[in-house]
């Protein structure tokens, strides 16, 4: 039995499956998860395409810190939503789509927290950073393709 079969054998699996809890509370959560992560992500994006230039420079870290939060938030119920299905959504394509967008949303989102934490302590200029705002662009689309791809997973492919 391979390690996805075992993992879909388990008391946890059943409760995801067939709880009235389960499902519906992981896919809350994850939601919330989602739209702080991409939300705040998207926030700091305009901030630095001055949409909204109100957002005091000092507060970027906070911010993305908040954002590293809900995506925390967003692997620990993707995993336990992973479990049940681990089999069937190894194997679909738009899965894998969505968690190459989401490991970029990811990394960029880490990379940004730290320009920014390096920013706030006084090693430059919020806007003179060409790469930080190109990147935001990047993470936020990528985070908006991820949401798209995984609400796709539920009708392309074979898995329901």
């Amino acid at each position: 039995m391979n390690f996805l079969e075992f993992l879909e054998s388990t008391a946890f699996s059943e409760w995801v499956l067939i709880s009235m809890l389960g499902f519906p509370t992981l896919i809350a959560f994850h939601s919330i998860g989602m739209a702080v992560a991409a939300g705040l992500t998207i926030v700091v994006t305009l901030h630095l395409y001055r949409f909204f230039p109100g957002i005091p420079e000092s507060k970027l870290p906070g911010i993305l810190r908040i954002a590293m939060w809900g995506f925390m938030l967003n692997l620990v119920t993707g995993l336990a939503i992973f479990v049940p299905r681990g089999t069937e959504y190894i194997t679909n394509i738009t899965f894998l789509v969505k968690m190459l967008l989401v490991l970029i949303s990811a990394a960029i989102l880490v990379w940004l927290k730290s320009h920014f934490t390096n920013i706030a302590n006084g090693f430059g200029d919020v806007y003179a950073s060409v790469r930080a705002r190109s990147l935001s662009l990047v993470c936020s689309a990528t985070w908006i393709g991820g949401i798209v791809t995984g609400r796709l997973i539920a009708y392309v492919g074979t898995i329901y």
